[in-house]
């Protein structure tokens, strides 16, 4: 099977679209010979030399020695030079900002996180571009080693505006621009800074990562807050960049004559990064006063029980918080069931926090989806925790950047 790139090729010169493929081939592969980029990729061998050849020469790939022979001249091997260049991945997710610096391989040469702070977009931008600064100060590394920054931001993104919109309520949807902060960013460490979707970012993280270059049609599940789309191993972002949101705007049913469990039912809203479990547990343990290893956990303080303990109580079989896990795993999985259906994918991966859940979350959605897609969707999806957790968009933040500058190479 041919490897094809991330990105759909009209958007490419055809230099470009080598480029990029010839170069993630070698690093997924490196130490690899020639003739096996070629296997790989289905270029004809003189064009694989050539482009190798030019790699060389500038330093972003090195020689590594010899293979062993099967018969004749023993093949050379070439790798990636990690250290050519480094990247720089943040993340504004919905509770916290993260910032890593890594190498191209791509390797975390250090992180930190931050929790996301109160207010407008702009707030929040203007916080991330300082905990850019401190990542890359302390890291170590000088600035003129740093390539590039790549952005994934939680939120519904309009390309066209330049626009981010926060749709969580609690701090009031505001809008921001994305626009500003790729400019502010680039004017700042004087580097190209790309940016896209969390949710988006974090399926090509996956993709590129953890998964194998078979998986061709994959979904991310960023909680139920929103998705990622892997279709045809391209990346898929839809026409203004807003593909994936999962839920529908219930705030205006005005003269739609909906009947009421469509506007009370979360399978067409989001329960939250937690699947609603902590509010649900709480509002439980109020009215129904269960016997729960939870309460001895949370200091006999109903408020102050978390989804952290929800999963450790559930993980030592405690009857009511597994209930809980259960239910919201359960939720989650009629809409996974209903995107398998709809889009066929060979992966779905599970992430955005919930796979925190681990085996207990897993079971229930693969349960749901056995019993309710259609067997010849369900015979072929696999569905999976995510590997990379709470790197997963800073990850694909860096992946982003790392294509643009292939392309460039």
């Amino acid at each position: 099977m041919a490897y094809r790139s991330l990105y759909k090729s009209d958007y490419l010169t055809d230099r470009e679209r080598k480029n990029i493929i010839l170069l993630d081939v070698i690093r997924r592969n490196g130490p690899i010979a020639k003739t096996d980029i070629s296997r790989i990729t289905q270029f004809n061998i003189v064009t694989v030399s050539n482009y190798v050849e030019h790699y060389i020469d500038q330093k972003l790939v090195v020689e590594k020695g010899l293979d062993i022979s099967s018969g004749g001249r023993r093949p050379e091997l070439v790798e990636l030079n990690a250290e050519w260049g480094h990247l720089v991945g943040v993340e504004i997710g919905p509770t916290h900002i993260l910032a890593m610096v890594s190498n191209l391989t791509p390797a975390i040469l250090h992180k930190l996180k931050v929790r996301r702070p109160e207010g407008h977009m702009e707030v929040v931008i203007a916080e991330a571009v300082k905990l850019v600064k401190k990542v890359v100060e302390e890291s170590k590394i000088p600035m003129e080693k740093v390539k590039g920054i790549g952005l994934g931001i939680s939120g519904v993104i309009d390309k066209g505006a330049g626009t981010i919109r926060d749709t969580d309520p609690v701090r009031g949807k505001t809008v921001g621009s994305f626009s500003t902060a790729k400019a502010i960013l680039e004017k700042e460490f004087r580097v190209p800074v790309s940016v896209g979707n969390d949710a988006s970012l974090a399926a090509l993280a996956e993709k590129k990562l953890s998964l194998r270059i078979d998986d061709e049609n994959v979904l991310y599940l960023y909680s139920d807050v929103g998705s990622g789309i892997i279709a045809n191993n391209d990346l898929f972002w839809g026409s203004s960049w807003s593909a994936g949101e999962i839920q529908l705007t219930l705030d205006n049913t005005e003269g739609l004559s909906l009947e009421p469990w469509v506007t009370k039912s979360d399978f067409f809203k989001s329960e939250g990064l937690d699947l609603g479990m902590v509010r649900r547990a709480k509002e439980r343990i109020k009215k129904e006063n269960p016997a729960t290893k939870l309460m001895d956990t949370a200091g006999k303080n109903v408020d102050k029980i978390d989804l952290a303990m929800i999963f450790e109580a559930a993980k030592r079989d405690d009857a009511f918080a597994s209930s809980v896990v259960e239910e919201a795993a359960t939720r989650l999985g009629l809409k996974v069931a209903y995107l398998t259906n709809f889009f066929n994918p060979e992966v779905v991966v599970l992430g955005g926090g919930v796979e925190k859940g681990g085996e207990i979350i897993l079971n229930v959605v693969r349960r749901v989806v056995k019993q309710l897609v259609m067997e010849e969707s369900a015979g072929a999806v696999k569905i999976i925790l995510s590997r990379l957790g709470e790197d997963a968009v800073a990850y694909g933040a860096v992946c982003l950047v790392t294509q643009e500058l292939f392309a460039e190479v």
